[in-house]
């Protein structure tokens, strides 16, 4: 794993695939007391330019935290690669964005469309990221069974930590 201090284009890119490939998002959120709480949320069709949206009915527990503690990390997981993003959130009641987010997925939640106010959304500015991709897990598979007749070290993905 390497560290670097600014995110380049390409990594940018890796993160942008992982989210395209992932359809539901963990958010964890601080409650009141202090505990971690993950809440399953649907990913947006936005272009990630270190900005996520999430659509939430305003009186939910995820929102109460949020707005008492805005830090916040969203783990997404694919089949073989996974993204970890800590940043900040904040609640935005804002019509129009609810409407260029709206779709016929988010219909099914909440009945009463983009004006309804009882609907939130949630912006999540993402400070850093974390990623790993695996060459699958056949190839996987292939590489541990082949280090382990070489004594050589098995080739199972990349890992890179970045700063948005």
């Amino acid at each position: 794993m390497s560290f670097q201090t600014q995110a380049t284009t390409g990594q940018l890119d890796t993160i942008r695939s992982i989210m395209k490939k992932t359809r539901i998002a963990m958010l964890t959120s601080v409650s009141a007391d202090g505990a971690l709480h993950s809440h399953p949320m649907t990913v947006q069709e936005a272009e990630f330019d270190g900005d996520c949206w999430f659509l939430a009915s305003a009186e939910s527990d995820t929102v109460n935290q949020l707005l008492a503690h805005p830090q916040v990390n969203l783990a997404y997981a694919g089949s073989s690669e996974w993204l970890s993003l800590s940043g900040s959130a904040e609640i935005i009641r804002d019509v129009a964005k609810k409407k260029e987010l709206w779709n016929s997925f988010t219909d099914v939640w909440f009945e009463d469309g983009a004006e309804d106010p009882s609907v939130v959304l949630i912006h999540v500015k993402a400070d850093s990221a974390q990623y790993w991709e695996s060459p699958g897990k056949v190839a996987t598979l292939v590489s541990v069974v082949a280090a382990k007749v070489t004594g050589d070290e098995p080739h199972t993905g990349s890992s890179e930590s970045v700063t948005i």
